[in-house]
C-alpha cells in the first residue's frame, strides 16, 4: 500500500450511490475493464473516459448509499481511482471498497476548499495538503490496515492458515442472560462474542447465517476459491436465493443460476430457494432469521430480519466468500439512535409512514452505521409484517441493523417460548447517541420524493400529481397484508383509464394466501396486473425500465432511486397511498 501520493481530483456532491456509480444494468458484464466506460454514466457520462491512473474522487456526505453492490468499489480500483475522499461513506460501500484495496479517507473540509482539477497530496492516516492548505485524517483500525497492506480482502484470507481461521471462530459457551446498561445491539453481540463491548470496539462474531442472492453468486464462488477455501463452514447454515434474476432478461443471467446449483453440487449447500420469492420475506418464512441470531445477506436490506430481533446487515460479495469459509465476520460496535413510538396510528397511516417520518427527520446519511432501535406501545400491536417494513428501510439512513425486542408476536410467529428469549430486551439503562419520539396520533400519510430518499412529503404536499402508473410489493411493501389494504381500497372500483398497476407480492406463500381470501381476484378485477414473486417484478432491478422518462410512478417499495426507475417523481408511498392516486 503506498501511503504518500498525489492525486488529480474529480469533484462529485452527496449522496452518490452506487447506482450512480455503476447501474444495475451492467452488472451482468463479467469483466470489470468492461464496466469502466459506464462509470458514473447516469451522472456524467463524460467521466469515465477522462479518469486516468492515479486520479482521486473527492466527494460528499454519504458517499456509496444505496445497495450493497461491490463492483461499484471494484471498478472505481479498476480504473485506477487511488482513493475516494468523502465527509462520510455508506457503511457497506466502505467495507467493500477497502476489500478492495481501495483506499477510503473521511474528510469533513476538503470538499468546500477545493475545486475539480486541483492536485492533492495524501499522507495516508495523518493528513491531506490541498492548495497550500493541511486537511487532518483520521487514522485507520488495525483490521482495516491489513486488508489495505495486503492489497485487498481476498489475498488476505489467502495468506493465513485456515486451520487457524477455525480456531479463532469465537465461542460464547456462557447461558444467555440480559445484559444492563447495554442497547439491543451490544446485548446481541455480547451473547455472541461473550466480550463487553461498547461502541467503536472491534468484534470478531460468529455467523448463524449466510445469505446469498444470485446476482453476486459467481462471484462469491470465485473470490471463496481464490481466498483458497476449500470447504464451507457449515452447508446448512448458508442459503442461496434465486430471485433477483426471475425471470431472466439478459443474456449472462443464467451463469448465476449455474454458479447457484454448483454450491449444490460442490459443497453439499442444499438450503436452495428457486424463485420462491424475494430473499428477505423467504428468510422470515423459512426462519433462517431468528431472535438472537447474527445474518449477514448480500442485499443492503437485510436488515429487514431486524424485526425478529436479529442482527441482520448486508456486506459486499468478498466479505460473504470470507464468511462462507471461516464462519466469522469482524465488525465494529454501533453506537445506537433510540426511536420512540407510542399510541395508535390514525386510519390511513401505516408502519411506512412511519419509516418515512424517521428517514426524513434523520436524513440519509443521519445514521450511518448505528443501531435503529424501535420501541414504544405503538409497536406492540404491529404485526411482524409491519416491522419488516420498518427494519426493511432502516438502511436507506444508513443504519447498520434495525432492532426490534421479541415480543409475544414475535414468538407466535417463529413457535418459540418468549422465556428462552428474555435476555434480549431494551434497557432503560443503555446509553443512547438520540432519541426520536413520535405520537403516533400526530402522523400522517408521507411519500419520499425525488431526487433523495430523505425528500420525504405529506401526501397533500404532492395532491393533483397526475400518476402514469402505481407498484404495489417488493420487499419493502409486498406482504399479505399490504395486498389486503390494496384490495380493499379498489374493492367495487376499477383503475383509471390510462394508468398501469403493477402487483407483486412478496412471495409464492403470499400469493397463494392472497389467492385464497380473494384479493388477488379483487386486484384483478380492477385492473391490475399481477405478476410472479420476484425482485424483477418488483421494480428491484428495473432491467426492462418499466416507465419512460415523462412518466410519473408512485411505488409501494423503499425510496425512489431514478437510475432503477428512469425519474420517478415520487416513490417510497406508504401502502395505500400509492392507490388511492389510482382507482377512479
Amino acid at each position: 500500500m503506498n501511503t504518500h501520493f498525489t492525486s488529480r481530483i474529480w469533484k462529485l456532491g452527496d449522496n452518490i450511490d452506487t447506482d450512480v456509480i455503476m447501474m444495475t444494468k451492467y452488472l451482468a458484464i463479467s469483466n470489470l475493464k468492461d464496466m469502466i466506460p459506464h462509470l458514473f454514466e447516469p451522472l456524467r457520462s463524460e467521466l469515465a473516459s477522462s479518469i486516468r491512473p492515479g486520479d482521486c474522487i473527492v466527494g460528499g456526505e454519504n458517499f456509496g448509499c444505496g445497495s450493497s453492490r461491490e463492483m461499484a468499489a471494484s471498478v472505481l480500483k479498476a480504473a485506477g481511482i487511488t482513493c475516494v475522499i468523502a465527509k462520510s461513506f455508506a457503511k457497506i460501500f466502505f467495507r467493500n471498497a477497502i476489500n478492495n484495496g481501495l483506499l477510503l479517507i473521511e474528510c469533513n473540509t476538503l470538499q468546500d476548499n477545493c475545486t475539480e482539477g486541483d492536485m492533492v497530496t495524501v499522507d495516508v492516516g495523518k493528513s491531506l495538503l490541498c492548495n497550500g492548505k493541511e486537511f487532518s485524517i483520521p487514522a485507520y483500525s488495525e483490521e482495516v490496515l491489513k486488508i489495505l497492506q495486503y492489497g485487498g480482502l481476498t489475498p488476505r484470507m489467502k495468506a493465513m492458515d485456515k486451520k487457524y481461521i477455525a480456531e479463532q471462530i469465537p465461542k460464547n459457551t456462557q447461558p444467555s442472560v440480559h445484559h444492563a446498561g447495554h442497547t439491543l445491539a451490544e446485548q446481541l453481540i455480547i451473547n455472541n462474542t461473550g466480550m463487553d463491548v461498547t461502541p467503536g470496539d472491534i468484534a470478531t462474531v460468529t455467523v448463524d447465517e449466510a445469505i446469498l442472492h444470485d446476482i453476486y453468486v459467481p462471484y462469491i464462488f470465485n473470490q471463496f476459491r481464490a481466498m483458497g477455501f476449500t470447504q464451507v463452514f457449515n452447508p446448512d447454515k448458508i442459503a442461496v436465493m434465486q430471485d433477483h434474476l426471475y425471470p431472466t432478461c439478459i443474456d449472462d443471467d443464467p451463469r448465476c443460476f449455474r454458479y447457484s446449483n454448483r454450491f449444490y453440487d460442490e459443497y453439499d449447500v442444499h438450503n436452495v430457494y428457486s424463485t420462491e420469492g424475494i430473499c428477505h420475506q423467504i428468510s422470515m418464512e423459512e426462519k433462517l432469521a431468528w431472535p438472537g441470531r447474527f445474518i449477514f445477506g448480500t442485499d443492503s436490506h437485510t436488515t429487514s430480519c431486524g424485526a425478529a430481533g436479529a442482527f441482520a446487515t448486508g456486506v459486499g460479495y468478498s466479505e460473504m466468500a470470507a464468511i462462507i469459509g471461516s464462519g466469522t465476520l469482524w465488525i465494529r460496535v454501533p453506537s445506537a439512535i433510540k426511536v420512540v413510538v407510542n399510541g395508535d396510528l390514525p386510519k390511513g397511516v401505516f408502519p411506512k409512514d412511519i419509516i418515512l417520518r424517521v428517514l426524513g427527520d434523520l436524513t440519509a446519511g443521519g445514521a450511518i452505521y448505528k443501531s435503529l432501535e424501535f420501541t414504544g406501545s405503538t409497536f406492540e400491536n404491529m404485526s411482524l409484517a409491519g416491522r419488516m417494513t420498518i427494519a426493511n428501510m432502516a438502511v436507506e439512513c444508513g443504519a447498520k441493523v434495525a432492532l426490534f425486542e421479541p415480543d409475544e408476536i414475535t414468538a407466535a410467529y417463529f413457535g418459540f417460548d418468549l422465556k428462552d428469549y428474555d435476555w434480549l430486551h431494551m434497557d432503560p439503562d443503555a446509553v443512547y447517541e438520540k432519541t426520536l419520539t413520535y405520537n403516533a396520533e400526530e402522523l400522517t400519510p408521507s411519500l419520499s420524493c425525488p431526487y433523495s430518499v430523505d425528500n420525504v412529503k405529506p401526501v397533500d404536499a404532492v395532491k393533483g400529481i397526475p400518476v402514469d402508473q402505481v407498484f404495489i410489493g417488493s420487499c419493502t411493501n409486498g406482504r399479505l397484508e399490504d395486498l389486503a389494504n390494496a384490495a380493499s381500497i379498489l374493492q367495487g372500483r376499477h383503475i383509471a383509464p390510462y394508468v398501469k398497476c403493477i402487483v407483486t407480492p412478496a412471495s409464492k406463500k403470499v400469493y397463494r394466501e392472497a389467492l385464497k381470501r380473494g384479493y388477488i381476484q379483487t386486484l384483478l378485477k380492477a385492473g391490475a396486473i399481477v405478476t410472479h414473486p420476484s425482485p424483477q417484478n418488483s421494480s428491484c432491478l428495473c432491467q426492462r425500465r418499466p416507465i419512460a422518462d415523462s412518466q410519473c410512478c408512485a411505488l409501494s417499495w423503499f425510496p425512489s432511486s431514478p437510475h432503477r426507475n428512469g425519474r420517478v417523481p415520487f416513490a417510497g408511498t406508504c401502502r395505500c397511498r400509492s392507490q388511492t392516486s389510482s382507482p377512479a
